[in-house]
């Protein structure tokens, strides 16, 4: 799937567009392009920000890490905060920063738990 023309978008709180993302946004993004849309979390009245407590809010199931392939999203800690990739592949996500678009192996991402879209 194509994804080189976000690798410079910047980020931007709650942006949904190439002006600017938030991590969530960018996982919108492909999402969208792999033909499996998310709902959008600023759509619903969510508590939690974690999928795994809004799952039921949202189109996602909580899976194994030994299920997560390609297309699937990783939740984790960056920053001591609830952040959020898409999988590029079982070992690769892309996901926004604070400083920018970043391609990193699942294995460098703290408290990781995975969910594919339904």
């Amino acid at each position: 799937m194509k994804y080189d023309d976000l690798l410079t978008v910047p980020f931007k709180l709650n942006g949904r567009d190439k002006d600017g993302m938030d991590c969530y946004g960018i996982v919108l993004e492909m999402c969208r392009r792999a033909g499996t849309p998310l709902i959008d979390i600023n759509a619903v009245h969510v508590v939690s920000d974690t999928l795994a407590e809004t799952a039921g809010k949202l189109n996602v199931e909580q899976i194994t890490e030994a299920e997560a392939v390609g297309g699937d999203i990783v939740q984790c800690t960056y920053q001591n905060e609830i952040h959020i990739g898409y999988l590029l592949d079982s070992r690769t996500c892309i996901h926004m920063t604070d400083s920018g678009v970043r391609i990193s192996p699942t294995f460098a991402l703290r408290n990781r738990k995975y969910f594919k879209v339904v």
